[in-house]
């Protein structure tokens, strides 16, 4: 049956309106999906972020001996969960930059964790060894010496005079007030120095025999090579 003009006309006015009202119902719905979407990944990530209470350790790279040099590369790190006194007896990264070139004093296994008490720092830099001498504050310039100054420690024998150690790395310095009077001679504190064994041997030594001077010696030319100076020519005499 023909359709007539008219009803062509009514149904093409009408089929533009239906489209737009379809189309306006897709655009909200998907608008809605999406912003869920959003809301529930949000929602997600904040709670994983609560609920991750892992931290970063130190954990072995490799096996580790007592006595080994342990540097960056022979640790790697785990994220664990553990309650605070525990994280408190094991290494973290920030530990770990502190101590790298640390001697391992235990040995540790491949994928262990690294107990604070398993590494010790060096004692001193290259391989050296750290001894500490008490004095008097007045045979010391006054206590004036800081960590990295460089002194050489003199001793006073019965007949000659000696450089015992030359240029000796300060190490640290204790506090030469001491809680007393800033006037007293009698005053003593301790000056930790980087020798060698060799060093070590003179300085035990030099302080079993008692009379021993320190002198900053930073930015000076080297002693080492310096000879003894017999006492007789300090008092006077020829020195021959």
């Amino acid at each position: 049956m023909a359709i007539s003009a008219r009803g062509r006309a009514s149904e093409a006015t009408q089929l533009p309106s239906r489209r737009r009202r379809f189309a306006s119902r897709l655009s909200g719905g998907h608008l809605v999906m999406i912003v869920a979407g959003l809301v529930g990944m949000l929602l997600t990530l904040a709670l994983l972020r609560s609920v991750d209470e892992r931290v970063e350790v130190a954990v072995a790279a490799r096996d580790l001996r007592a006595g080994d040099v342990v540097a960056g590369g022979d640790l790697r790190y785990e994220r664990v969960k553990m309650d605070d006194d525990l994280l408190a007896t094991v290494l973290r990264p920030g530990d770990v930059a502190r101590l790298d070139g640390a001697i391992a004093v235990e040995g540790v296994g491949a994928g262990e964790l690294i107990a604070r008490t398993d590494l010790r720092p060096r004692a001193a830099p290259s391989g050296l060894r750290a001894v500490s001498i008490p004095i008097d504050r007045a045979r010391a310039v006054n206590g004036e010496l800081v960590r990295g100054d460089r002194v050489d420690v003199l001793l006073a024998a019965e007949s000659e005079v000696a450089v015992v150690v030359a240029d000796a790395e300060v190490l640290g310095v204790s506090d030469p007030a001491g809680g007393t009077a800033l006037g007293s001679v009698e005053e003593q504190f301790t000056v930790t120095l980087a020798v060698d064994a060799r060093g070590a041997q003179l300085l035990t030594a030099a302080v079993t025999d008692g009379d021993l001077l320190v002198a900053r010696s930073t930015g000076a030319e080297s002693a080492r090579t310096t000879p003894p100076l017999p006492v007789d020519f300090v008092e006077g005499g020829s020195g021959g």
